[in-house]
């Protein structure tokens, strides 16, 4: 059968160091007997991998001593360009006499190389190798066979700080590195053998260590501007003096932000820390469409082409570094906002033109930038648009200029605007409509223009301003009662009753169904007073009501009107209007309205 795989493994072993101590100088595998341990290999089925750890428990230990040996001689205060050409050759030799792979020489020159890293750095007092270590390591990468690639690690490891200490020394004191301190750096770099992308990353956490207490700075200076010493003191575990504060007066105003808040130079200075560094990143996303013109013979024409679409990011940020809360952040931005908003001239433009920019200094996503930005937004559309339509009834083309204008300072667009403009008047509609509709004395005057207001803005009661079709309903009973009563609505001036139908969005059966309540309810509260006054003996205060009873009673015929009347009652009141003076009237008309008046008194 089969051997087992130890046995397998210690014949080709056995075999192995024989065919090297059998050669002529006992330390190599010449290629006669490399080809027997081939053959011997493929007979015992041995792996390519149990054959590779062979050769490098084998003979490993002699490359690693050639090895060794070269990076000392290499690393040593005597270097020469020959003395690395013989140390390659002595190298080559181990490698060719013992027939070592690629991979195995690659495995043991990395630490080699690591080890003469860190020797570099003990022979470099501040840090930073001069130009002859430099090409020392050069000369011994190159020996072990390593890409410059190969090598990054080790000088990451090594000198990664350094370098980053560089960084944080290139500073000035607004923490910008000025182009004569940038360019030194990229030379740097190359000196430190760090990778472009390794340093970028040694970069950014230098940046990161100097930005955390700036933002932490104007983060302390909005807090103080809105809490008291005391509040602040609870809320940050330290006395903070009396004098530090401004007034610590509390947040106040429609926007929700410290009053006294004055934060946005220590704002621009961020920003211009940020920007001056070029810590953000220009993100490749996918393509976008543009159109281009270009020339086809004497003709110019528009094209479109595909280009490349990029966003721009953000690496380090106050929310990323733990040096804001996400409220605070929030907060903050709402803030740099407002100051930009409120600032007029170039500086107010500075402001918002760097808006983006710092919310995503802070790490707020776009979508909370944008969210923010339209609450500010919103609140003053909500108060201009208010006071507008309070003082005026409705916006006019100044008013309309004006929002665009902050349409324009907040980043707000059109579609967005337009929603906003009508949610705000949608809102000050409704609440208008409510107060209506809970003051019983409210004259229907005052009715009449808030339908119109409405009507002229193309705005549904129902389906735009968010009214229940009950206090639609309530609205109409409003306004056609007393209307009713003073005589304005009446047979003859029927269409103003359909106008307020119209005007309300009303369907006409539900109306007309409402306005039969309205005259059943006013005709039996006439015929109320009327029957007290007969009762008391004076009928001659009955003649008014009557008329105001014919009135009603002519919208129905004298019909449907549930009047409760004794027949002797009735007739007082009709003989009372029968005997009235109707010189100058239509003798027809008046004789229609006595039958009206019959049938509404149960008479016939």
């Amino acid at each position: 059968g089969m051997l087992a795989r130890t046995d397998r493994l210690r014949l080709y072993k056995i075999f192995l160091t024989r065919a090297v101590r059998n050669s002529e100088s006992g330390k190599e595998l010449t290629e006669e007997n490399y080809n027997q341990v081939k053959e011997v290999k493929s007979m015992l089925g041995i792996t390519d991998e149990d054959e590779a750890v062979e050769f490098r428990m084998n003979f490993g230990p002699e490359l690693q001593k050639s090895l060794n040996m070269a990076m000392f001689e290499i690393m040593g205060d005597d270097f020469t360009t020959d003395l690395v050409t013989n140390l390659k050759e002595m190298v080559d030799k181990t490698i060719s006499d013992y027939r070592l792979s690629e991979d195995i020489v690659a495995e043991f020159a990395s630490p080699i190389y690591m080890r003469a890293v860190s020797l570099a750095a003990d022979k470099s007092p501040s840090g930073i190798p001069s130009q002859g270590i430099t090409e020392q390591l050069h000369a011994l990468r190159d020996l072990l066979g390593m890409s410059e690639e190969d090598t990054f690690s080790a000088h990451l490891d090594v000198f990664g700080n350094q370098y980053k200490q560089s960084v944080l020394e290139s500073m000035g004191s607004t923490g910008v590195i000025t182009k004569e301190y940038m360019e030194p750096l990229l030379s740097l770099r190359t000196r430190l053998g760090v990778s472009e992308e390794a340093s970028r990353g040694l970069y950014l956490e230098a940046m990161e260590q100097r930005m955390i207490p700036m933002v932490e700075w104007v983060v302390l200076e909005l807090e103080r501007t809105m809490l008291t010493a005391e509040q602040l003191s609870r809320k940050r575990q330290k006395d903070f003096g009396e004098d530090y504060f401004k007034t610590g007066k509390g947040a106040d105003g429609t926007l929700g932000i410290g009053a006294e808040a004055n934060i946005m130079t220590d704002c621009m200075n961020l920003i211009d820390f940020y920007t001056e560094n070029k810590i953000a990143e220009e993100k490749e996303i996918g393509t976008k469409t543009i159109e281009k013109k270009v020339m086809e013979g004497d003709e110019e024409k528009t094209v479109e082409t595909e280009v490349p679409d990029f966003e721009t990011v953000y690496p380090v940020t106050g929310l990323g570094s733990g040096a804001v809360a996400e409220d605070l952040a929030e907060l903050l931005f709402r803030q740099f906002v407002v100051g930009g908003f409120t600032t007029q001239g170039p500086q107010g433009e500075r402001y918002e033109a760097a808006r983006e920019t710092f919310g995503g200094i802070l790490g707020l996503s776009k979508d909370k930038q944008e969210e923010v930005t339209s609450s500010i937004g919103g609140t003053v559309y909500e108060n201009y648009i208010s006071n507008s339509m309070r003082t005026k009834g409705a916006l006019d083309q100044q008013d309309m200029m004006f929002l665009a204008n902050i349409q324009g300072k907040l980043g707000i667009s059109a579609e967005k605007s337009e929603e906003m403009l009508l949610d705000t008047q949608k809102k000050i509609l409704s609440e208008e409509a409510n107060a209506l509709l809970v003051n019983e004395d409210a004259p229907p005057a005052m009715l009449k223009a808030f339908r119109e207001k409405c009507n002229s803005m193309g705005l549904e009661l129902v389906a735009d301003v968010g009214l229940s079709q009950h206090s639609v309903e309530q609205l109409f009973e409003s306004e056609v009662s007393p209307a009713l009563v003073n005589g304005e609505i009446s047979l003859e001036t029927g269409d103003v009753l359909s106008e307020i139908q119209d005007s309300l969005g009303m369907l006409p059966e539900d109306a007309e169904k409402i306005f039969l309540d309205i005259l059943v309810k006013r005709a039996q509260a006439v015929m109320r007073r009327m029957k007290a006054e007969i009762l008391r003996g004076r009928e001659e205060n009955c003649p008014e009501l009557i008329l105001r009873l014919v009135r009603y009673a002519q919208f129905t015929n004298g019909e449907d009107l549930d009047l409760s009347v004794e027949e002797s009652s009735g007739w007082k009141l009709f003989n009372l209007y029968d005997a009235m003076d109707f010189e100058g009237e239509d003798a027809e008309a008046v004789e229609t309205n006595k039958d009206v008046l019959k049938r509404a008194l149960n008479l016939n």
